[in-house]
């Protein structure tokens, strides 16, 4: 894993940048995502203009409606699908394994479900996608996709992509952000496979770990 450190979101915004390589992409929620989006968005619509193909998927998703707050997706598809003229790819909104199974049957047919590049987030906990620490999920290492009930953070049921999908990505990309992951961003460096951004990221041949100096701190 290689660990890049850099001043600032915005210097993570355009580093990311540079990982955005499709034409499947699996990106994370959130406010730190919704900022990189934005950072995005006038690239990829360059890009697509010239006629390159970018199809994004969610790497999880809260299931709620789709104008709700908390909706991952929502935030992509305003921050980064409508401005990119990717409008079309609203209808990859999926709020449970069984939907989510069914887009990704469509997307790959027959072939094995494979995403160019992952983008994962971290939370404070460690947790990463919607795969928490001490949860069974972390040893189920065959699933494409799972639903999750008992999410320790709000809301409890949510959609993810399994460690399957997400280890064997083209490019795998995580993101931490500020001085509350400073402790799990040196557990991480450290191979602590008590955390599921480890679980996900250790062995990966191709995974880069972008980070501020605040979340850098204790390296």
């Amino acid at each position: 894993m290689e660990i890049i450190v850099l001043d600032n979101l915005e210097a993570v915004a355009r580093k990311s940048l540079e990982y955005v390589q499709g034409p499947r992409i699996a990106v994370s929620g959130g406010s730190t995502f919704a900022a990189l989006f934005r950072h995005w968005a006038p690239d990829v619509r360059f890009r697509v203009d010239k006629g390159e193909v970018l199809r994004f998927f969610a790497v999880d998703e809260r299931r709620v409606a789709f104008d709700d707050p908390d909706c991952n997706w929502k935030a992509c598809y305003e921050d980064l699908l409508l401005p990119a003229g990717l409008g079309d790819q609203r209808d990859h909104y999926v709020t449970t394994a069984a939907a989510y199974s069914d887009l990704l049957r469509r997307e790959f047919g027959s072939s094995p479900v494979f995403f160019d590049g992952v983008f994962l987030g971290m939370g404070e906990d460690g947790h990463t996608a919607s795969l928490f620490p001490g949860k069974p999920t972390l040893a189920d290492t065959e699933s494409i996709v799972l639903d999750i009930a008992d999410s320790p953070k709000p809301p409890p049921e949510r959609v993810t992509l399994g460690l399957r999908p997400i280890r064997e990505s083209g490019m795998l990309i995580a993101v931490a952000l500020g001085a509350g992951k400073a402790e799990r961003v040196r557990q991480l460096r450290d191979g602590d496979e008590t955390l599921p951004i480890t679980v996900a990221m250790k062995g990966h041949p191709r995974a880069v770990l972008l980070v501020d100096k605040a979340a850098a701190s204790l390296l």
